[in-house]
């Protein structure tokens, strides 16, 4: 019980239990504000406490601490089900809608000029369809671990061969090291041929006639496929974003998104994703089933091929990118020239002075990265060495 409460108890324990025991089982009596008291059949006390029992929390006394902590919350279901007990809020909620419309601006970048860093690793989620749209998302990680979803293929109705040139020519699909698909397109139970008119051959799985077709990056997923799953994890991923920048990111220029399916190749925008993202909901069950269940956690199996891709990409837990050594040298080394021209030296003395330093700063680096990259650390050295004489004697020449 908390030491300081909204209001005094109206009567004593004795009396709230005396007034309890004149009522039918399970009939409520507010006992002060914020909480209620109830007899079951049994003849068990049951104490409901909300949370403007507490002082500091009651919206009437402190209307700041529900905004503040509201924030926390990706939806408004999840807050009453949690704070204001509303035992069947959540059946039927939009998953993802509500987080994506308050921090669009934050979530999705529509700056239809962004691109990658190329020192960016580039990873890929994977979704097969027949009937069902086929859908491939292309994701890079930068130097953060923030996964911005720059692209993606998302046709229906198409076959493996027909689907497989269109992949082919998605920017940097070359520079995929993975692609995370449903573990299932792996299994070799399939007697058909991989082109119309050519007999039929073994059985072989999707992910062997995908390979056929020079799509062999396919990894199967073996992680944690659940979407409740899949939801907290995003979820976590833009939780507090009045605070911090989400670290995932969704690329989709102004004007690609509409509220149905844009099939087709997007090299540069996720407007599928997106889509599915917005209709998500919970599954919902009736009144009768919530008498006997707790509300549905689970999500509606619907619209979520491209959903499926991010899904096997996210929850692989991919790792930040790393910088090459001569990357981190070069950028330690700019600090330095950086820092020397604000204390006034001039910029061919600064470059001058941050050279000399440069066989220390890759030596160090090169402790970071362990006894491998000695060749590389040395080849380094002396191309860095070579540029910076070529930018000074360049310098001198233009003076």
């Amino acid at each position: 019980m908390p030491d300081e409460t909204s209001f005094a108890m109206k009567s004593s324990p004795e009396q709230v239990i005396e007034e309890l025991a004149a009522l039918p089982p399970q009939t409520p009596v507010q006992v002060r504000r914020g909480e209620t008291a109830r007899l079951t059949s049994g003849g068990i006390l049951v104490l409901r406490e909300h949370y403007s029992v507490i002082a500091e929390r009651d919206p009437d006394l402190n209307p700041a601490w529900k905004e503040r902590e509201r924030r926390k919350y990706t939806s408004q279901a999840a807050w009453d089900r949690e704070q204001e007990i509303v035992d069947e809020a959540g059946g039927g909620e939009r998953v993802f809608a509500d987080i994506l419309v308050t921090h669009w601006n934050q979530i999705v970048i529509e700056d239809p000029r962004w691109r990658s860093d190329p020192d960016w690793q580039v990873l890929g989620g994977f979704d097969h369809g027949k009937t069902n749209p086929t859908a491939l998302l292309r994701a890079y990680v930068d130097f953060e671990g923030t996964i911005i979803f720059g692209g993606e293929y998302y046709a229906p109705g198409k076959e493996i061969w027909q689907h497989a040139p269109e992949i082919k020519r998605m920017t940097d699909f070359a520079r995929m090291e993975t692609i995370w698909a449903d573990r299932s397109i792996f299994t070799s139970d399939l007697q058909q041929s991989q082109r119309p008119g050519h007999a039929i051959e073994r059985a072989k799985s999707f992910a062997q006639l995908y390979g056929e077709q020079a799509v062999e990056n396919l990894i199967p997923f073996s992680g944690d496929a659940s979407d409740v799953s899949f939801a907290g994890r995003i979820h976590q991923h833009w939780a507090d974003l009045d605070k911090r920048q989400p670290s995932v990111k969704i690329l989709c220029p102004k004007g690609m998104y509409a509220d149905k399916p844009q099939p087709g190749l997007h090299s540069w925008g996720c407007p599928n994703l997106l889509w599915e993202l917005m209709v998500a909901r919970r599954v919902k069950l009736t009144a009768q089933q919530l008498l006997s269940r707790n509300v549905s956690e689970a999500i509606v199996d619907k619209d979520n091929h491209a959903r499926d891709a991010m899904k096997y990409l996210l929850m692989s837990l991919p790792e930040p990118s790393q910088k090459s050594l001569e990357r981190r040298a070069g950028e330690r080394i700019q600090e330095m020239i950086e820092k020397q021209k604000a204390q006034g030296v001039d910029a061919e003395t600064a470059a001058t002075n941050a050279t000399i330093q440069y066989q220390r700063i890759l030596r160090e680096e090169q402790e970071e990265d362990g006894p491998n990259t000695t060749e590389v650390a040395r080849a380094g050295e002396w191309q860095y060495c070579n540029d910076a004489s070529t930018a000074r004697a360049a310098k001198r020449t233009d003076n």
